[in-house]
């Protein structure tokens, strides 16, 4: 028969006690809880943070597996309350350049926050991360071809489902729908972009050799997302005549990009009409312009589609319906063929009304893509320039190419890479050029300073300056 002995009972108690004091981090915070204790999930996640926080991912990321693996064992293997732990696990393989891991993990997740979160705004948040994950893969070039193909209709998917659901959340004539036709716009320039039409993109994405047949159609889904944006702010949210205009500057760009110069013209002559007061009739449209952005305008995102398993989205393919099911296409001034004389408004040539406000716009030249959610093609330096950086001086011409290209301070660098990797992507990025009196001139000088981090190698560099 055993005695309690509290004497016994003291001793072993001052003993862990003394261990603890001793040596804490070797006990663990965890000691205090049994092994499946739900508690230890806030511990966890208060140490992960800690970690993440010092940069130290990896030890972090083991913390945010155990806290997601106690929650499924608490709470179930759908647990909602796993999300935020596997969220902070992918943000630490992202911060370690670890991107396959990245992506098995929001595999993983996608399937829970679809089962976890049937509809609502934090649905359509969800959605919304899925997409920009997809988006930064394509940027980053983690995939083979095939691959990346995919990932294109996975990107659109998302970001349409994300519209849906807004719709759905929050009827058509709200702008809560923003967010996620923004990123349908970006996804278009993906996929220009990757099938070789249009200029630089930010990133590493790889380019497929241009198919002109392909360039025409790609134009107009762009175009379709940009003038669903553009109607919903000017008839529905009644925005500012300036945030019109940036609306009309924003499709400009697109048409700009891809090198449909006389089409982007008369919609950055429809700005420069508002902003210099002018009053402009809206073309007529009985139908939401939202029912023109479709996925059957992209062949690729519809093969994606149809082939999406549960895997990829998080639902079943047969959930995932276009906006409009009973649209067939898009409206007729889309479908037409660009032209001069196709503009979304048309000024009026009438007297400029007081009533409206002037503003100056279109003064200086702007690299493409300007869109909101993506970087730059070229990363400047705002600081002053030091020895080792690449000084240039260039003009953009009335076309928005670079012209007169000067090297202003050229490092001399000892490995295979150097300096004029960036002067050849800074030849192939299109600006959108300057306005004077409502025509594209030549912008005057533009001085530009990069870094070494854009072509250096482990090796001494030093810098020659133009005389």
């Amino acid at each position: 028969m055993k005695v309690f002995s509290p004497g016994l009972a003291v001793t072993t108690a001052m003993t862990y006690a003394l261990l603890f004091a001793a040596a804490p981090q070797a006990f663990g915070q965890t000691g205090f809880f049994g092994a499946y204790d739900p508690r230890l999930q806030e511990v966890l996640w208060n140490d992960a943070v800690g970690l993440q926080q010092n940069g130290n991912h990896q030890e972090a990321i083991e913390k945010l597996k155990r806290a997601a693996h106690l929650s499924r064992i608490n709470d179930g293997l759908d647990a909602k309350s796993q999300l935020p732990f596997v969220r902070a696990e992918i943000a630490s393989h992202r911060a370690l350049n670890q991107f396959t891991a990245a992506d098995e993990r929001h595999a993983y997740l996608s399937r829970i926050e679809a089962r976890a979160i049937p509809s609502g705004p934090e649905k359509i948040t969800a959605l919304l991360r899925q997409a920009e994950w997809h988006q930064f893969a394509l940027l980053e070039d983690i995939d083979e071809d095939e691959e990346a193909t995919a990932r294109m209709g996975k990107a659109w998917n998302f970001y349409r489902r994300a519209l849906n659901e807004s719709i759905a959340t929050y009827g058509e004539d709200s702008a809560e729908l923003l967010p996620a036709l923004e990123g349908m716009v970006r996804a278009q320039y993906l996929l220009a972009g990757h099938r070789g039409i249009g200029a630089s993109m930010p990133g590493r994405m790889e380019r497929e050799r241009r198919d002109f047949a392909a360039g025409k159609s790609t134009f107009k889904r762009g175009l379709s997302v940009l003038v669903a944006m553009q109607q919903l702010n000017r008839d529905r949210l009644s925005v500012t005549r300036e945030i019109q205009a940036q609306d009309l500057i924003r499709i400009a760009d697109w048409a700009w990009w891809t090198g449909n110069r006389n089409y982007a013209l008369n919609f950055y002559n429809t700005a420069l009409a508002l902003a210099n007061g002018e009053s402009l009739e809206p073309v007529a449209n009985e139908t939401s312009p939202l029912t023109e952005v479709d996925a059957s305008l992209d062949p690729e995102a519809t093969a994606s589609d149809s082939n999406m398993s549960e895997t990829d989205t998080g639902e079943d393919a047969a959930t995932a319906q276009p906006l409009n099911a009973e649209t067939q296409h898009v409206n007729a001034e889309i479908e037409q063929e660009p032209t001069d004389n196709t503009p979304i408004e048309e000024a009026v040539n009438t007297p400029v009304n007081p009533d409206y406000p002037t503003f100056r716009i279109l003064e200086t030249p702007v690299a493409l893509p300007a869109i909101a959610g993506f970087g730059p093609v070229l990363d400047i330096k705002t600081s002053e320039s030091e020895e080792g950086d690449l000084v240039v001086s260039f003009n953009i011409s009335p076309t928005g190419k670079v012209v007169n290209i000067e090297r202003v301070q050229l490092p001399v660098t000892t490995g295979p890479r150097g300096p004029e990797r960036v002067i050849r992507r800074l030849r192939k990025t299109r600006f959108r050029p300057a306005f004077l009196n409502g025509e594209p001139v030549e912008s005057d000088t533009i001085t530009w300073t990069f870094e070494p981090k854009h072509w250096a190698m482990p090796a001494s560099t030093h810098s020659e300056t133009s005389t």
